[in-house]
Formats: structure tokens, sequence, C-alpha cells
């Protein structure tokens, strides 16, 4: 099951890349020559500064966030609803839903954050039992309190195809940045770009989500 949904979900990475690109790419570069460019200033620079850039560029991170995956969110939505959006349509309609996915985010993060505190495990249950929370966000328009705990509600009985599914994706792209990254070690904007590369790549582990998302939805839709 595990690799059906796999393939399934790689099949439609593969069909829809250029506008997941189209949708992505630009934010994630934008942010990245920003954090390229507070590095390279915060080399000579004091601690306040180097503090700063830090702020400034984790900042500039969570503003776009929402944005750029609200609108792949709403894309992926759109497809399988046979009425795709076009880019700027998708970028578009995710302003809407920014400040309510935002706080999901921030949560999310919060509860897993927490979570790993307590011996790792914790956390890692965590990130899965929240895995459909953006969807109930962003697709049907809940609240973040109310899709947290409506991602925990549905999540249980698909937690361990979500477990292996995105422990393989999350692998095989740490493992892959990891050994490439050796060989870039001494070029600092190949490193930038290989990290860009890795973060648009991880655009898998939500089709990947959804589409279990969807198999969820459609066994407990009312007869």
């Amino acid at each position: 099951m595990t690799f059906d949904y796999l393939r399934q979900s790689l099949f439609f990475f593969r069909t829809h890349l250029s506008r997941l690109a189209l949708i992505q790419i630009p934010f994630l570069l934008l942010i990245t020559v920003v954090q390229y460019q507070l590095l390279q200033g915060g080399e000579s620079a004091e601690a306040a500064r180097t503090t700063s850039s830090v702020f400034i560029s984790s900042a500039l991170n969570l503003a776009l966030m929402p944005i750029y995956w609200g609108a792949t969110l709403l894309y992926m939505q759109s497809v399988l609803q046979g009425q795709t959006l076009s880019t700027s349509q998708a970028i578009s309609l995710s302003l809407a839903c920014w400040g309510r996915l935002l706080l999901t985010y921030i949560l999310t993060t919060l509860a897993v954050s927490t979570g790993l505190l307590l011996l790792i495990l914790p956390g890692i249950y965590i990130s899965i039992r929240l895995a459909f929370a953006k969807f109930y966000c962003v697709m049907e328009g809940k609240g973040p309190m109310e899709s947290l705990r409506a991602s925990w509600a549905s999540s249980s009985e698909f937690f361990w195809p979500l477990l292996q599914g995105l422990a393989l994706i999350f692998g095989v792209l740490m493992l892959a940045e990891v050994m490439i990254g050796q060989m870039l070690s001494d070029t600092r904007i190949l490193m930038l770009a290989l990290s860009l590369l890795v973060q648009f790549l991880g655009v898998m582990s939500s089709i990947y989500a959804y589409r279990i998302y969807c198999v969820m939805k459609e066994e407990h839709k009312p007869l």
C-alpha cells in the first residue's frame, strides 16, 4: 500500500513538476538569496548583527511559507477536482488563508518541538498525527486549533502508511543532501542551491500525505 501511494505521488510530481516549480521556486529563491546576502555580511559582523540577520531570515521565511505552500495545496486540490488553477490563481487564493495557515504551522511546530524534547519519538508521533492539519486548514477552511484536532482524530488509522512513506521520502532527501553536500562544501553558492533544491523536492512529502488524506476522506464519505 505504501509503495503504491509513493508511486502515485511520484507520478503526480513528475506530471505537474513545472507548475509546482513555478509556484514554489520564486519564493524559495528569494529566501535563499536573502539568506546568502545576510551570511555574507555576517562573517565579519558583531554578534548583535548576526542575531538580527537570523531573525530577518526567519521572519521572511515564516511570512512567505503560507503563501507558496497554500498555493501548492490549492493547486493539488484543483487538479483532483478537474479545475486546474494557474500559478497566479493559486497564489492569489492562498492569500485568503495566509493567517490561519501561518498559525497552523506555528502550532504544529510547537507541538512537534515539544514532543522532540521528550526523547524524539513523541515528536515523530505528533508530527505524523498532525500531517493532515494543513489540508483541513487550506482545503476545508478550518481554523488552526480545529485543523489540528481534526488531523489528530482522522490520522490514527493511517499512522503507519504516513510514517513509512514520509520517513522514506525525508530519509532519501537527507541522505542525498549530505552526500552531495560533502562534494560541494567548499562552495557556498552551490550549497545554497542544493538547499533550495532539497526544499523544493520536499513537496513530495505533502503530495504523499495529501494522497492518503484523499483516501481517508473517501473512506469516511457518507453513504
